[in-house]
């Protein structure tokens, strides 16, 4: 590899990357909820104080942890998916899903689903759930 292509190397994100960080994502992550083993079910701790996009983030958070566990096979979720998983309406969650997208936290896919930006994971727990009583 040329001098340069190591240089750039540095700018290089991928999903192994993310997991150098995993340690402190888990500490975070279990402050807001546990992944049911072997279902892949998020179980919210605290759901009551999150706002609807707190918990959208939160259990596209956890399914995608659980998608690397292999409990699941996709982390992507339907907004209908999302609604059941949150017991919530799906009309009262697209506003909140909409922000979502926009702020980048996470993604519009094919299909009409939704996964989280696994390289704004760490963001996402500083600038969204870092209080939980935020609504």
């Amino acid at each position: 590899m040329s001098e340069e292509s190591e240089i750039l190397k540095k700018l290089v994100v991928d999903e192994k990357t993310s997991t150098k960080e995993l340690e402190k994502m888990v500490e975070d992550a279990q402050k807001y909820f546990r992944i049911e083993s072997p279902s892949g079910k998020i179980l919210f701790q605290d759901y009551g104080l999150l706002s609807d996009k707190q918990r959208i983030a939160v259990v596209l958070v956890g399914k995608y942890f659980a998608s690397r566990m292999k409990m699941i096979e996709n982390p992507s979720l339907s907004i209908s998916e999302v609604a059941k998983e949150l017991g919530r309406p799906m009309t009262t969650l697209s506003g909140a899903m909409k922000e979502l997208v926009t702020k980048g936290y996470v993604e519009y896919l094919p299909g009409k689903r939704y996964s989280i930006a696994y390289h704004r994971i760490k963001e996402i727990f500083t600038d969204l759930l870092e209080t939980k009583s935020k609504k």
